[in-house]
């Protein structure tokens, strides 16, 4: 996957009920918008995108 790709989908990000709880744990975020915070994170300059 590119990157370029992926940021001209960025609006179509989402997730289901259960998936950001997850993600949430996961990363230890302290946030309750898990799906904003990944794509400011995919959305971020120094972002690399690489599979």
């Amino acid at each position: 996957m590119n990157k370029e790709r992926l940021l001209s989908c960025i609006d179509k990000i989402h997730t289901t009920k259960m998936v950001p709880n997850r993600i949430k744990k996961n990363l230890k975020l302290n946030t309750n918008n898990v799906v904003e915070y990944c794509k400011s994170k995919v959305l971020d300059q120094n972002c690399n995108i690489y599979k």
